[in-house]
């Protein structure tokens, strides 16, 4: 039988209180362990038993889930030991290059939106208000392409 894992305190948390205290069910620590994000817990009388570690670390999983990083991004973010975690650090100026672009698309869609609330045309086609104008202008202005695409009929 493996030894309990122990906290400085000498206090291990079991995969229910794990998952209490993490917010997460039972399936996704298991499941968590089986992808290599969680070190294998240690067993006392059968069952697993965590050190109170082990919640930070899903924190930085759930951080990284957040952030729209791929499992196996996570595993390459909370097992690196590289130098100055190198890896780490390059997925992360590769996910806020991508977030940056998200962000200025999502804020040209809002502003797209709040025009159509403001258009007070009877139809996309007859709009003659102007409301529209601005935003396909700043669509236009951030390289997202012609605001009246050409249909090919």
């Amino acid at each position: 039988m493996t030894e309990a894992p122990s906290s400085p305190s000498g206090q291990s948390i079991t995969i229910g209180g794990l998952a209490e205290r993490a917010g997460l069910p039972i399936t996704t620590i298991r499941y968590y362990e089986k992808r290599g994000l969680l070190d294998p817990p240690g067993r006392v009388g059968g069952k697993r038993v965590y050190r109170p570690d082990v919640l930070m670390r899903l924190m930085v999983i759930r951080f990284c889930r957040i952030a729209g990083l791929t499992l196996e991004q996570i595993g390459d973010v909370v097992n690196d030991t590289s130098p100055g975690r190198r890896i780490t650090k390059t997925i992360a100026a590769e996910r806020v290059a991508d977030i940056q672009s998200q962000v200025l698309q999502l804020q040209l869609a809002e502003q797209m939106l709040r025009a159509a609330i403001d258009c007070v045309c009877p139809s996309v086609e007859q709009c003659e208000c102007g409301a529209m104008d601005d935003a396909t202008g700043r669509m236009q202005a951030a390289g997202l392409g012609d605001a009246a695409p050409e249909i090919n009929g």
